[in-house]
């Protein structure tokens, strides 16, 4: 199952539950009280199984729970060693260190510190991330309970 990640601001996160209990409300759950256009994109065009009231009723408690996307990066001798996240996640990892690289091995990126400046790093791809969200939230629990001790 793929899964999409918007952030979006206050004002559009109320917009978007109450566009789902009005779409809710005036029965959209059932596909017979639909428009064809409507019913289009309840189900992608027919490739989905649309949400019925229940599953409209679960989206909305999901979007209240406003869960943030969680990962953890396991490093090794300043090596990464895994990313496991709450969500599926692509990631990029960014090794400045290319000393001793042959030219192929190196590519010349844009900066996440300026438009206008670019960086050598080791050339790497996209990586998606291990979904395991149970255990990470039984980490960051654990880590929050031991900050709020030191506190």
């Amino acid at each position: 199952m793929s899964q999409n990640i918007i952030s979006v601001d206050s004002a559009e996160h109320a917009t978007l539950l109450a566009a789902l209990r009005y779409y809710q409300h005036n029965g959209q759950g059932e596909p017979s009280s639909r428009c064809d256009e409507i019913h289009a994109i309840a189900t992608d065009g027919d490739v989905q199984i649309s949400l019925d009231t229940a599953g409209i009723d679960a989206l909305c408690e999901r979007i209240n729970l406003c869960t943030p996307v969680r990962c953890v990066i396991g490093l090794e001798g300043g090596l990464v060693t895994g990313v496991t996240a709450n969500v599926e996640l692509e990631f990029v990892v960014l090794d400045y260190d290319v000393e001793g690289c042959d030219d192929d091995e190196v590519m010349t990126v844009p900066s996440l510190w300026g438009e206008d400046k670019v960086i050598d790093v080791y050339k790497r791809g996209f990586d998606d991330a291990d979904v395991a969200p149970e255990p990470v939230q039984r980490l960051h629990a654990a880590i929050e309970a031991i900050m709020d001790a030191v506190a």
